[in-house]
């Protein structure tokens, strides 16, 4: 999606649907305008803001208002974004060897450079790999079917995060929380039936950190 001087990436609108992100100002005008909606009915749900004089002090007038346009992958890359290959599934994403031969199915996403450099990873996106997560055992966070993004540069276990893992090549999507040196304790958001499981830090293979993820509500 474009607008004026601005480009919002299709995981950035996926967000918007989902209510995982907040439209900005600037986009809020813009999407409103495309939409034919008054900007304060996409913000709060209805036709009039909670105290209407400081929202129209706060309004920029309609002449500064940009347009948005719909894109799709036939629709040239901007400068501060890059795109990133969808796999099939997290044994395409993450097997050793097999995302360079083997056709995944031709699917991308974009990422603005913006984000990549927030979360540590490379502007060129050679390090992003995105598949959807499957099974049970994440959600409600994480249901089947969610589009989930790793940056395999950002290894280093911090307590609570999500990370793609491997041990004896069974790749998963885990919380990971270091219960000792050479201890690791793997959580799903499930517990009740995916229960923690206590391994040697040896044993498992941390191939990034999630950093984004998606889901339409169907």
């Amino acid at each position: 999606m474009k607008s004026q001087g601005i480009v919002v990436s299709e995981p950035g609108v996926w967000k918007w649907l989902n209510a995982a992100a907040i439209p900005d100002q600037t986009n809020i005008l813009a999407l409103s305008r495309w939409l034919n909606v008054r900007p304060e009915w996409l913000e709060y749900g209805r036709n009039q803001a909670a105290n209407d004089k400081e929202r129209e002090a706060s309004i920029p007038p309609e002449s500064e208002w940009g347009s948005v346009e719909a894109w799709d992958d036939s629709t040239p890359v901007s400068d501060d974004e890059v795109e990133v290959p969808f796999f099939k599934d997290i044994e395409f994403a993450c097997g050793a060897g097999r995302t360079g031969d083997e056709d995944y199915n031709g699917y991308k996403l974009r990422f603005s450079k913006s984000t990549l450099r927030r979360i540590g990873a490379s502007t060129d996106g050679h390090s992003i790999i995105c598949f959807p997560a499957r099974g049970n055992s994440m959600e409600p966070n994480i249901p089947d079917g969610t589009t989930v993004a790793v940056n395999t540069e950002d290894k280093k276990i911090i307590d609570g995060k999500m990370y793609a893992i491997s041990e004896d090549g069974w790749k998963r999507i885990k919380l990971l929380y270091r219960t000792g040196p050479e201890t690791v304790s793997i959580r799903s958001y499930n517990a009740a039936e995916h229960p923690p499981e206590e391994k040697p830090l040896g044993n498992i293979e941390v191939i990034g950190r999630v950093f984004w993820w998606s889901v339409l509500d169907c």
